[in-house]
């Protein structure tokens, strides 16, 4: 990134008079790679600053979902910066061509140095390099190994204890290391020898942002989506529904199931992850907010971590009185990056002399944490109930960055056990190995969990093989769990709801369903953020392709250059044959759409 930044930075100056009067046509091709080069550098800046690891499967997954909930606070003047940088480049944009073409004469060594520096700025950008890695294997065609993918049925439980998750906010394990951060955390450094703690937990591919975290704990996956479908999943009504997670098999358990978060549910589609995996009681800020003692104490993100630990217990002794089998799950928030935020009952507990406010926030949590775990351990919901103490993923680029990367980075593993002996596991392993780990412990006959593996029993695939080789082994199969709603019993279309009904599933609309050669659901397409509406992907599908469409009527007509109807404020749906000469729009004003009459339309005559 520092060479590609130096070299544009040169080559702006080095290219002027590059060109002689005879070539002067070419000017604005020049112009355009160099400006073109630049604006994905700055892009690549902004999604570094934000992700922590340049542009990632994070940032696809919030582009596709949307960051509704998002803390937006930290980021109002790096957005700001971001767009006043681009339009510098825009304004400049024609000077520079006019330069290119100055009275300066070059000689032909200068000529070659300046388009030199020009490339090399280009082959170093690393937004290329990024995007390469992301869309490298998305439409693989490698077979699947699928003894990679782990897939258990019949599972029993053997002692029917509790479970606690408790994930703390990026507070990785690095954290703990006393000759980086000397006395940074001396709670969690006290819990880590009264537990079972695994110390070499990495975190593969498409894991290291707090979903997708949760996603690989829980169900032992990557937090892969159709890229090639663009923003497919964003209206969908289940979250990777054909997963078998944690959850699920709690729930088949009997067990009852409880989310608690401090953030809007929304964000990051958190709340839909837990409801479509047996979660009962799925509550976030807004479900929380009138139990707490004062509304606004929060910070941007929700909940500071203080009230939302004595909510986290409170729920926990509650359901520990009712004697039943219980999950309960939770996420703390003051250690979000870049600064962190402190709750009010640790704010005069500084780290050192206060100047660095990550650190500042972590110390302030491993004292929330210890006050917490010290009342938990001496309590009786611990007879009967395990506890986990992990990291939602790895710190993001934050005010301790370059002290973090002093260490050998890796996830916050603890399991609190009152029948077994505390322990460190040092044996190599990543996140998609804490669900079948933490189940075991709950005597559940569990290996395995997707590409998990229990570490007590079994080598993890981190240890056996190239971890991100087997996710693009497995990728097609990842990608199919998330499921599409099915159109052979036809659907029905609620105007008033915004909804499209396929028996008990639902996806929100507009919508551009797209059918594959056999008229399954192949894909489903969402307008994003107006930036590229639905209009414009139908009149960008390829040959040969089924598809219906249900969009405001004047849009459709518009599309089929007819003359408008006489409510364009109404809803049409449109079935268009991949020959492009069959069609028929239709009101979809509360009516059942027979699948017969889709399908009619798509039979070759």
């Amino acid at each position: 990134m520092v060479i590609s930044i130096v070299s544009s930075s040169l080559s702006f100056f080095l290219l002027k008079g590059l060109l002689e009067t005879k070539n002067r046509k070419i000017g604005p091709i020049i112009a355009i790679f160099f400006y073109l080069n630049c604006i994905f550098l700055i892009t690549y800046i902004f999604m570094n600053y934000l992700s922590g690891d340049g542009i990632n499967d994070a940032i696809l997954f919030h582009l596709k979902f949307g960051i509704k909930g998002f803390g937006v606070n930290e980021y109002i003047f790096p957005f700001i910066l971001f767009i006043f940088l681009n339009l510098i480049l825009l304004i400049s944009f024609k000077t520079f061509i006019n330069s290119l073409s100055s009275n300066t004469t070059k000689t032909t060594k200068q000529k070659i140095v300046s388009i030199f520096v020009l490339l090399i700025s280009f082959i170093f950008n690393p937004f290329y390099q990024d995007i390469f890695l992301l869309f490298s294997s998305a439409n693989s065609n490698v077979k699947i190994d699928n003894n990679f993918f782990y897939e258990q049925d019949n599972i029993t439980n053997k002692n029917e204890k509790n479970i606690i998750f408790i994930y703390l906010e990026q507070i990785e394990r690095t954290y703990l290391n006393n000759d980086i951060f000397p006395n940074l955390t001396p709670n969690l450094s006290r819990l880590d020898k009264k537990s079972i703690s695994f110390t070499d937990i990495d975190s593969p591919r498409a894991t290291n942002w707090t979903i997708a975290g949760m996603a690989a704990s829980q169900c032992g996956i990557p937090l892969l989506t159709p890229i090639a479908s663009e923003n497919s999943m964003s209206g969908i009504d289940k979250f990777i529904p054909l997963a078998n997670c944690i959850g699920d098999i709690l729930s088949e358990q009997n067990y009852q199931l409880h989310y608690i978060g401090g953030s809007d549910l929304d964000f990051a589609g958190k709340g839909n992850f837990y409801k479509s995996h047996g979660f009962e009681h799925v509550e976030g800020w807004y479900e929380l907010e009138d139990i707490i003692n004062d509304k606004n104490y929060r910070s941007p993100w929700g909940i500071y971590d203080d009230e939302l630990l004595n909510i986290i217990y409170n729920r926990a002794e509650k359901l520990n009185n009712k004697n039943i089998n219980f999950g309960l799950f939770s996420l703390t928030l003051d250690t979000h990056h870049p600064n962190g935020y402190i709750s009010k009952s640790c704010k005069n507990n500084k780290y050192q002399d206060g100047s660095n406010p990550i650190l500042n926030s972590v110390h302030c949590v491993d004292e929330l944490i210890g006050r917490f775990m010290d009342t938990y351990l001496d309590s009786k919901i611990y007879d009967e109930t395990i506890l986990v103490l992990l990291s939602d993923h790895l710190a993001l680029k934050n005010t301790a960055t370059n002290m973090l990367k002093k260490g050998d980075r890796k996830n916050l593993f603890m399991i609190f056990d009152k029948s077994t002996k505390p322990q460190y596991i040092n044996s190599y392993g990543n996140v998609f190995d804490v669900g079948p780990t933490v189940m075991g412990f709950l005597g559940l006959n569990t290996d395995g969990l997707g590409l998990g593996r229990n570490l007590i029993t079994s080598k993890s695939l981190s240890e056996t093989h190239d971890i991100d080789f087997v996710i693009s082994l497995n990728k097609r199969k990842i990608l199919d769990l998330w499921s599409f709603p099915s159109i052979d019993d036809g659907f029905k279309i609620l105007n008033n709801e915004n909804k499209i009904l396929f028996g008990e599933r639902f996806i929100n609309y507009p919508a551009l369903i797209i059918l594959n050669s056999t008229n399954e659901v192949d894909q489903i397409m969402f307008d994003f953020y107006y930036a590229n509406p639905l209009i414009n992907k139908v009149k960008n599908l390829g040959k040969n392709i089924n598809y219906v469409w249900i969009d405001k009527c004047s849009k459709i007509y518009s599309y089929k250059n007819l003359n408008e109807i006489d409510n364009p404020s109404e809803n049409c749906l449109l079935i268009q044959d991949s020959k492009n000469i069959k069609f028929k729009i239709t009101s979809t004003k509360d009516k059942k759409i027979n699948s017969n009459l889709i399908k009619e339309y798509f039979n070759d005559e």
